[in-house]
């Protein structure tokens, strides 16, 4: 199961690039992240966003809140910035960012792709699946007009 959207954006990739890489900002624009924190790594530096780091996202939706650990696994500059849900180790969610230059700016792309059915997708079978499913391309739309917005304004 996946899902991909794109948006064209008045401004160049280098600019797009640093939206996509705050992921301390997301909260600005997704319908579902509220926003989150660098895991510290062994010598207790937080993380910048370069493969290997982590990242605690907190995320809301309605009543229940929960944290969400992901790990950068594709970072290439100013192209392609992509991390997993549950790290390396679980590996459930995919989250892709890329971004083509264009002669006005910038297409920019967001894949989600589920990998492995999380603890909850699989005690509550398909129904959570879908309900996933939906609020991720919600929060896909939210944020590419969210980072759209803040690029260009």
């Amino acid at each position: 199961m996946s899902h991909s959207e794109s948006i064209e954006i008045n401004a160049s990739p280098e600019k797009v690039w640093s939206l996509v890489t705050a992921m301390d900002r997301y909260g600005e624009w997704s319908s579902e992240n509220t926003g989150g924190y660098w895991r510290k790594n062994e010598e207790g530096i937080p993380g910048t966003g370069a493969v290997g780091d982590e990242f605690v996202g907190i995320n809301r939706i309605g009543d229940d809140e929960w944290k969400a650990l992901v790990e950068i696994i594709v970072r290439e500059e100013n192209k392609t910035f992509a991390f997993v849900t549950g790290g390396t180790a679980m590996n459930l969610i995919h989250w892709r960012y890329d971004l083509e230059p264009t002669d006005s700016g910038t297409t920019l792309t967001e894949s989600w792709a589920l990998m492995n059915l999380s603890p909850l997708m699989i005690e509550h079978g398909d129904e959570e699946i879908q309900f996933r499913a939906a609020n991720a391309r919600e929060s896909i739309t939210a944020t590419l007009q969210g980072m759209k917005a803040a690029a260009e304004s």
